[in-house]
């Protein structure tokens, strides 16, 4: 199994924690961004297979898992990608492909935009595409703004928080309706993620928010590096993609049917970029 470093680089906003694993080569890094409310520990076991061929990247995002908070109350999409750029500047890399799920599709989709000399290729693995409705809705409704407080009341709703995604979506609407297919209760996992959120609970909500003011499809119309998007039957926003495919007619989609990341073609589909 490829061995996992983990590392700080140095921002205006603190410093940046990130896994590293593989030897530099010829061959680009391969840049991977996490979802929300997760850290680059939820792409360990992506990272463990594909460095064995490259050199991989994975940093927390700015507000999670253990890097420093976000410099702006309300940082958009530009933002967390330009930190991105800036984090590769300190590491003196110059061309990257990336890999970003959920939260990190995104981050991607901007730092393409912003690096169309730096991003070689992208790979989305979820973009959620949002009705004007639902993204008022989400706003409000998906990532209340929490503090801790006297009682500690913070570890219980973390912990049912993180449940409830697991079961429904959005999370907050538990009826038949919005259960999950393919929701379930790894108790690991379920750990992992609540440790993360509440490592963060102050500052959290502000990728989701970010997620939810991006007009991607406004955005991804101009990437014109290749884009390769992954997805199963059972991924929440898996309606995204005929959207998606519309807006940008250069994408390439590969369904995975079982296993999503842990399935061989998926892991080839990332290889192979």
């Amino acid at each position: 199994m490829m061995n996992i470093e983990r590392q700080f680089v140095r921002l205006d906003e603190g410093s940046v924690h990130l896994r590293t694993a593989g030897e530099r080569t010829d061959q680009k890094p391969l840049l991977m961004l996490h979802a929300s409310p997760a850290c680059s520990r939820s792409l360990e076991p992506l990272i463990h297979h594909l460095a064995s061929s490259r050199y991989v990247i994975a940093p927390d995002t700015l507000g999670c898992g253990d890097s420093a908070a976000p410099a702006e109350v309300s940082p958009n999409l530009e933002y967390y990608a330009n930190s991105m750029s800036r984090l590769l500047d300190a590491m003196s890399i110059d061309s990257v492909d990336v890999y970003g799920t959920h939260t990190g599709s995104h981050i991607g989709i901007e730092l393409a935009l912003a690096e169309s000399r730096r991003v070689h290729s992208l790979t989305m693995d979820g973009v959620a595409l949002l009705s004007q409705e639902d993204r008022e809705d989400f706003l409000e409704n998906y990532a209340p703004h929490k503090k801790p407080d006297e009682y500690g009341g913070q570890f219980n709703w973390a912990w049912h928080y993180i449940r409830d995604q697991m079961v429904f979506f959005p999370h907050y609407r538990k009826d038949e309706k919005h259960k999950r297919v393919g929701g379930s209760f790894d108790t690991d996992y379920l750990h992992e993620l609540t440790l993360d959120l509440l490592k963060n609970i102050e500052h959290y909500h502000k990728t989701y928010e970010a997620v939810f003011r991006h007009q991607v499809l406004e955005r991804i119309k101009d990437v014109k590096q290749k884009i390769l998007l992954l997805t199963d039957t059972e991924d929440v926003l898996a309606g995204a993609v005929p959207a998606l495919k519309a807006a940008n007619p250069g994408i390439e989609v590969r369904v995975v049917e079982e296993g999503h990341a842990q399935a061989a073609e998926f892991i080839n589909a990332i290889s192979a970029e």
